[in-house]
């Protein structure tokens, strides 16, 4: 049944019965196919998860050194926790 309470296509057109010429086209897939698919998608994840900390990483260890020769240049004490 559709929205308007009637089955068959919403706009209240029949379209007769599905083409028998496609049914023959559809293939059944192999054995571990959606496996193979949720493992691209894990090492795509994995992938962009490990560039996002390598670069967090890297950007705040150089801002770490800028702190430190800032604060070394202007002669304050490093105080943590700031």
């Amino acid at each position: 049944m559709n929205r308007d309470g009637e089955n068959g296509d919403p706009r209240g057109e029949d379209l007769g019965d599905p083409v028998a010429e496609l049914a023959e086209l559809r293939e059944v897939p192999r054995e571990g196919f959606l496996q193979r698919i949720r493992g691209s998608i894990h090492r795509r994840l994995l992938v962009a998860d490990t560039l996002d900390f390598s670069l967090m990483a890297l950007f705040r260890t150089l801002f770490e050194y800028l702190e430190v020769l800032v604060q070394s240049l202007s002669g304050s004490p490093r105080r943590r926790g700031e």
